[in-house]
């Protein structure tokens, strides 16, 4: 068996860490409505865009009283944009936590927390308005099926 140089381990290293970064940064969330750390009414639609087409895997929604029934299944087809109608919320903090996975098997997962307050405009669904998931610290994680050692 040949030997590597420490430059060919170091480049296979390298070019290994920078395609992984590359899928992860595509299948992270672009944005959200209502927007993270917003205050809205109560939203009737909650919509999650992404980088590149995902699967939406987990989407659940907490509020004061626990976690709130939205009805969510997980998509099977790929999508850049999710979305998903809402109940009626009262008054309150809202935390959504949310997982997607990439074509490549990779999942993300976040959250972002909103406000609902009667007296607040409403959520808009316009693109340029929405948030940027940038802002918060986002995990990579594998499907337990598609499980790979680093």
């Amino acid at each position: 068996m040949k030997k590597m140089s420490i430059f060919q381990v170091f480049a296979a290293m390298m070019l290994a860490l920078g395609l992984q970064a590359s899928a992860l940064a595509h299948t992270a969330m672009t944005g959200s409505v209502p927007p993270a750390d917003s205050t809205v009414s109560s939203p009737s639609v909650m919509m999650l865009s992404f980088g590149a087409e995902v699967r939406l895997v987990r989407l659940s929604l907490s509020g004061s009283n626990g976690e709130v029934d939205i009805g969510f299944s997980p998509v099977a087809t790929a999508s850049t944009s999710f979305h998903i109608p809402m109940p009626f919320l009262q008054a309150g903090a809202y935390t959504v936590n949310w997982t997607a996975m990439g074509n490549d098997g990779h999942s993300v997962s976040n959250t972002f927390a909103f406000t609902v307050d009667p007296n607040a405009p409403a959520a808009v669904m316009d693109h340029g308005q929405m948030s940027h998931g940038d802002a918060h610290d986002e995990s990579h994680g594998h499907d337990e099926a598609h499980s790979h050692d680093h």
